[in-house]
């Protein structure tokens, strides 16, 4: 394992520096002062991280100045760039560099680790790793400008979190081994919600598998059948739940006393604002429209019309009214609302992650404004990546049905990624996540192949002994 790891982080650190310590990514090199990173990136996701995190270590604190920032993002990436430059010897690049290799060198040596039993199986691996990185995904938001963006960094902590449940869910162990995976696979699902806020449904989808496991292990244990493997997954899973909201409280107590809120960040208000934005209006970018944020107003154009009215006459609708009637629309009107979906989702997964960055559309005069958006499709690239998740999906519920119920947290945890996107707005880069996700197919193929290996052993010895 640790060979294999060592192998990992050579791949990604060569990736990542394949022109020495100063290898340009995007519009930036990695040996650029983060003032010069500034400069370039100004209030896109990127510039605004790195803008707070300056204004924390010169302060010590959050100040007025820059509390959207923490409004939009959660703090991780803020205080990964803190860090950086406040105690790294390295150059701000370079450093977020070997974080990202790190993070990602974890996730491909979990992923791959249950093929390299051979030299040759080490080869063809790799070989197929190459090709994979090759992808869109990786090239963008792990080895590109997307470097400097929470993104790709919460996809990797997510990835290892899922594929730590998976792999031990594969295999029998003792109970603290399960324990420790669990504990392990928090750590890393709780890094990835510090960084992203799409991932704030986690711990709720492992609570609700956590529910369904002990309800099985205990209706097991009522008809005196063994219950023990599924009592292990229900440990297994809840601790994992309980260990991020653990890690989760001190901050979700710090905004509640400071910020009046319980959540991480505060975007509600303006998903609800964007939804009932006339479509046609000349303000509204064509970035907003590509990722459906419009939707209250594309399937209810007469309650859209209403709302209009009622602004220009200076009175508004507060948030929530503008919530119960989205809710309303899309319970009145679902048709309309899945095909307004459908097609919204379906053109930003066969997008091209390369060039979906965030850029300043405007100075900072009026705001942070900025846009994310991807004119690029690529058909071939979200064909494979649809098919890979597709398989992924059928397996790991076919193996939960076999009694490896823990798994469900797969196919639990790709509907509360996609859940809220394909209500409201969607990009590109949202959807990067169930992409990698996918990535666990060949270990779920691979556990099933063992376990129908497994059950035949077991009813040839039984046959044997009869």
């Amino acid at each position: 394992m640790t060979a294999n790891w060592t192998a990992q982080f050579a791949l990604t650190l060569t990736l990542l520096f394949f022109q020495g310590l100063n290898t340009p990514h995007g519009l930036v090199t990695m040996g650029l002062s983060p003032a010069r990173m500034i400069e370039i990136f100004g209030f896109a996701d990127a510039g605004s991280y790195l803008q707070a995190a300056q204004n924390l270590v010169a302060n010590g604190r959050i100040v007025s100045e820059w509390q959207w920032v923490y409004n939009l993002w959660p703090p991780g990436m803020v205080w990964l760039d803190a860090l950086t430059i406040r105690f790294s010897p390295l150059s701000f690049g370079v450093t977020i560099g070997l974080v990202t290799s790190l993070v990602w060198s974890i996730a491909l040596a979990l992923l791959t680790w249950p093929f390299i039993r051979t030299l040759r199986a080490a080869a063809i691996v790799f070989l197929i790793e190459v090709l994979l990185m090759s992808t869109s995904p990786f090239q963008s938001w792990m080895f590109d400008e997307g470097l400097f963006y929470a993104d790709g960094l919460a996809a990797g902590l997510f990835l290892i979190g899922l594929t730590l449940i998976v792999i031990r869910v594969r295999k029998p162990a003792p109970l603290q081994s399960w324990i420790r995976d669990g504990l392990f696979a928090g750590i890393a699902f709780a890094s990835a919600i510090y960084l992203r806020a799409s991932y704030q449904l986690v711990p709720y989808a492992l609570a609700a598998v956590t529910l369904l496991v002990v309800v099985l292990a205990l209706v097991a244990h009522a008809r005196k059948a063994d219950s023990s493997g599924l009592l292990r997954q229900a440990v297994l899973v809840a601790t994992a739940a309980l260990s991020i909201a653990i890690l989760m409280q001190p901050y979700s107590s710090f905004v509640q006393r400071t910020m009046d809120r319980s959540q991480f960040v505060q975007t509600e208000n303006l998903v609800y604002e964007h939804a009932w934005e006339d479509p046609t209006s000349d303000p509204i970018p064509q970035w907003m429209r590509d990722g459906g944020s419009t939707v209250g107003c594309d399937i209810d154009p007469v309650q859209c019309e209403v709302f209009q009215r009622e602004a220009l006459a200076g009175q508004a609708a507060s948030s929530d009214a503008l919530k119960d009637a989205l809710i309303t629309a899309i319970l009145t009107n679902p048709l309309e609302f899945v095909g307004n979906r459908v097609p919204v989702v379906a053109e930003q997964w066969f997008g091209d992650e390369l060039d979906s960055y965030s850029h300043v559309e405007t100075d900072f005069t009026s705001g942070p404004v900025s846009y994310s958006s991807s004119e690029n499709l690529n058909p071939p690239q979200g064909l494979f990546y649809l098919s890979l998740m597709l398989l992924a999906l059928t397996t790991a519920i076919m193996l939960a049905i076999r009694g490896r119920w823990a798994l469900l947290v797969f196919p639990v945890l790709a509907l509360v990624l996609l859940a809220p996107f394909a209500i409201v707005h969607v990009e590109v880069r949202y959807l990067m996540p169930l992409k990698l996700m996918a990535l666990l197919a060949p270990v779920l193929v691979l556990t099933l192949r063992e376990d129908r290996q497994a059950r035949l052993a077991a009813r040839l010895a039984v046959n044997a002994g009869g």
